[in-house]
This record gives structure tokens, sequence and C-alpha cells, in this order.
């Protein structure tokens, strides 16, 4: 598929408005095909950019990531950029790029305001706007300019800069482009995890050097090795727990250990991995509170750790981070310490568990990465992959009792009023509060998703169509709840289509239930259409 014209504030189509969804969805799935195939490299950032500047129709422009120096100034450091060298200095520079990449540390210029405030920059006249910091000689003219921030939350962590698009560029441009520029944030969010993971395995990598002076048995060495190993290979930080837990008993016999994350239900708290339950307040253990570990041995009230045990002769707790981020923490203790075992050899045990705690960071890395690769970054919402996994599981199902499922399309009416009337910042409101109502009208075993713009997409765990319309009905009056401030409640129109068994794809379901979506549309705001079953309604 060719990419549409670049967006406009001209009327749109619903067949417009879905080919252009069509588009950025496909430039999204390309991205993150490519990425599993070759990771974040120089040819995946080239990829993206050149991907952006193709939807855009823009001449060329510049994708980077914000970085701070030692005095925390914000600068960009560019990961891909147009070639557009005019003479022999800018090819030399441009040749430099290619090997180090560039870095801009003026932020007095267009570019700048967006590295300094996040905020989306557009100018019709960048020649003549305040904010420039002029072109070196020869450089193309601009004619056009945006200036697109790239965020992990709250946090702006890049940008993508364009140029000389016909027509210039509306500022609903951040919007249509939402689903490609969330996973080229998510890279850099990943990037970025990766570079702290990199400077946690240095910094150990020196701690180790300053302990090779002491001497520690070949059995020890063995266990942590292997156990190192197997814990970066595990498929979960449950798993990963097993492996430590087992190598804690090979180094000290009757050792028992818990590794502990933060409590999804209460972000304040640490939550056990594993089914044993428990849990702490941060404050109790110092540990957490110092980022480094801590020895609590029996006796020694002032000083010692209030979670532990006071019959547990000695206690090892040890941060699982990097020098930037907590994200748990793993304890051990031991009930009984002979005279051979005593704080000397806590504390080599102790060593030891420091180098899986780091191994454990990053399986916690990892887990977040992917938790956050399958999150809208705006709702916090399942988005389209995690929305495409849940469908594809669904199918899949044997079960005799299994039935057939729905999938729901809803699209709030007149959204795009509520950005170019009351902000970005009101309409990211709206979205939050619509997905909250949404979440809050469906049952537990139904899954509800963001899957761009002001579309969401439901699964029911029911096909019959009159659940289905039911269901749709009370997502519409919970958005009567729903409304910007300064502004009117929202509305919302809704399409569904059953799915059952046979030749069946999310695109097929996805399609027809847009398709019924645009019918109900038409037909006015608030309604709902519900269309004939996909598939086959028993199971083969």
């Amino acid at each position: 598929m060719s990419d549409p014209a670049p967006r406009s504030d001209t009327a749109r189509t619903p067949a417009d408005e879905r080919d252009w969804l069509r588009a950025v969805l496909g430039v999204q799935a390309e991205l993150q095909e490519l990425f599993i195939r070759h990771g974040a490299d120089r040819t995946w950032w080239d990829a993206a950019l050149r991907k952006i500047i193709g939807l855009t129709g823009s001449a060329f422009g510049f994708l980077g990531r914000i970085e701070d120096d030692s005095d925390g100034t914000p600068f960009l450091h560019s990961l891909a950029i147009t070639d557009i060298a005019w003479n022999e200095w800018s090819r030399q520079v441009f040749d430099d790029f290619a090997s180090d990449g560039l870095e801009f540390r003026n932020l007095q210029s267009l570019f700048g305001v967006t590295v300094a405030t996040g905020e989306v920059v557009i100018s019709d006249s960048p020649a003549t706007d305040p904010r420039r910091c002029g072109l070196p000689p020869g450089h193309p003219p601009l004619d056009a300019y945006v200036g697109l921030p790239l965020c992990d939350g709250d946090t702006t962590i890049g940008m993508v800069g364009l140029a000389n698009a016909p027509g210039g560029y509306q500022a609903s441009l951040e919007d249509d482009l939402g689903p490609v520029l969330s996973v080229v944030a998510a890279m850099i969010a990943r990037d970025a995890t990766e570079r702290r993971a990199r400077e946690a395995s240095a910094t150990a990598r020196d701690l180790e050097a300053a302990l090779a002076g002491l001497t520690r048995s070949g059995h020890d060495h063995e266990v942590v090795d292997e156990a190192e190993r197997e814990v970066l290979a595990a498929a979960s930080l449950a798993d990963a727990e097993v492996v430590v837990l087992r190598a804690l008993t090979s180094l000290l016999p009757g050792m028992q250990g818990q590794v502990l994350v933060e409590d999804s239900a209460d972000p304040a708290r640490l939550a056990a991995v594993s089914d044993a339950g428990g849990g702490l307040d941060p404050a109790q253990c110092h540990a957490l509170r110092s980022g480094r570990t801590h020895v609590s041995l029996p006796g020694l009230r002032v000083g010692s750790c209030s979670h532990v045990d006071p019959m547990v002769a000695a206690t090892i707790c040890v941060p699982v981070g990097t020098d930037d981020e907590v994200y748990g923490l793993v304890t051990a203790g031991v009930r009984e310490l002979t005279d051979r075992d005593g704080s000397a050899r806590v504390a080599e045990v102790g060593r030891g568990l420091e180098r899986l705690a780091r191994a454990l960071a990053q399986v916690a890395l990892r887990e977040d990465l992917v938790s956050r690769a399958l999150r809208d970054p705006v709702t916090g919402l399942p988005n389209r992959d995690a929305l495409l996994q849940d469908f594809e599981r669904r199918l899949q199902r044997i079960e005799s009792a299994a039935r057939p499922f729905g999938v729901l399309i809803l699209d709030l009416d007149d959204f795009k009023q509520v950005n170019d009337t009351l902000g970005h910042v009101a309409g990211d409101h709206v979205l939050k509060e619509a997905a909250g109502a949404i979440a809050g009208g469906v049952r537990d075993n139904d899954v509800v998703g963001r899957i761009g713009g002001d579309e969401f997409a439901i699964i029911l765990a029911s096909g019959d169509p009159q659940v289905m319309r039911a269901a749709a009905e009370r997502l519409i009056t919970a958005m009567s709840g729903v409304s910007p401030a300064g502004g009117s409640a929202v509305s919302a129109s809704v399409g569904g289509v059953p799915v059952g068994w046979g030749d069946v794809s999310w695109d097929d379901a996805y399609a027809r239930a847009d398709e019924l979506l645009y019918e109900a549309k038409r037909a006015g705001k608030g309604r709902v259409v519900i269309g004939d079953m996909l598939g086959v309604p028993d199971q083969p």
C-alpha cells in the first residue's frame, strides 16, 4: 500500500481515515517486525525516520533522543538524519554522524523548544520564526517545520523533526502518527534501559575487580557463575527466583530467600514474586534506603532491618536494580550459623548474591520493557499488539465449553474538536477518562485496549449479539460521565462483530467491526451496530 497523502484540516471521509489508520498501523507493524529481526541498530532508526517522512510527505527530517550533560542541561543526540549534504563541509558533518551520531546543544532554536519543554512545535515560516537560530550557509531553505516529542510516560525522551511537507503541518499530526511515535519512543526507552544496564554492568565489573583479592572457593564461583547464566536466560522473574534460591542453598545449607518487586496493587510496597506471599514497606529495609547490601545479624536491634525475622541468625538484603532505579529486593536468611559459617561466610555469600541481584535486575528490566511494549502510554490500556495476542489466544481455544467471542470497536464522536478547541492536554485527559469508563463497564474476562487516536477495541468473552449490544450500550452510557474541562460530555459510537471458528483473523474482525462503526456514525451519534458472525458458531 502506498503512503496516504499528508493530513490536513480539510474534511476527510471514513475511507480516508481508514486508509490513513491502516498505513500508520502498517508502519508500526513493520518497525516492530524489523526490530525483532535486527534490534534497534542504525538500520532500524534510518527506517523509522524514512517511514515517518513517507507518511507525512516531508522533504527531510531527523530523529534523536534527549540526553543530559553532566550539569543536567538537556541536548539532542541524533539517531537518524536525512542526508542533505550540500557542500564539502556538510558532507564531512554527515560522515561524522554516520559513525558516532551528532549532538545538538544549542537549544535557542526551533528543535530546542521541543527538547527543553516537550512541546509540539509547528512553524509555517521557519525563516522568520523568532524561535529560529538560523541555518548554515547553503542549507536548503525551510518552508515548514514540525517538532514532535517522543515520550515515556510524562517524560520527553526524544523527538522527531520534519520539514517541507507540501501544505505544511497540522496540529493533529501528533495524534495521527500516535502508533508510530509510540513504538519509536518505546525503542528509545529500551535503548536508555540497556545503556543503564551496561553502566550497571561496568560498575559491577569495577566492584568485582576491587574484590578480586578476596579469597572465594571454587565451589562458590561455580555455583554463582552457573546461577547467573540461568537467571539471565530465565523467561520470567518467577523462574529467575527459583534459580537464585537454589543457588543460596548450595552456597550455605539451610539458607532461604525471597525476591520482592513493586506491588502492582500498591506501588508504595514490595510484593513477593513467588506464591509464598508476604511483602514489605521499603522504609523497613536498610538496603533499600541506602541502595547498598545490608546484613542483619542476631542481637543487633539497632542497625537491623525491621522486616527480618528475629529468630533468623543472619539476613542478607540486596537491592535489585541499577544505579538509577531500584526494581526490588532479594533477601536471604539462615537460622543457624556454626563457628565455621560466621559473619565472614555470610559476607562471601552476600557478594555472590550481589551478582545474582544484578542479573535479576536485567530480567526485571526485560519484563518492564515487554510490559511497556504492550501498553498504550497515554491511557495505560493494552495496545493493539496486546489485543492481537488476546485475539489469537481466543481463536486457539479448544475447551469443549468454549463459545464464540465478540469484538467491539468504539470511537469517540467529534473527538478532533476537543483537541482543536481545547488542546492536546484536554484531549489526553478525555482519552484517559474514556479508558477508565470503558474498562469499568466490562466484565473481568473481557479485554479493553486502545488501538490509536480516539479508537478503542473491546474483546468480549461472549459472542452473543444481544450480550454484545447490551455491553456496547453500557459503554455508550458510561461515556456520558466523560467530559473535558470547559466542554460538553463525550459521546461514542460502536460497531461490533461476533467471532466463531474457522479462517478468521484479527484484520478480518477489525475491518468488519470498523465498517459497522462507521455505519453507526452515519446513523447518528451514540449508536450501536452489531453485524453477523465471522466464521462458524460451532467448534470444529
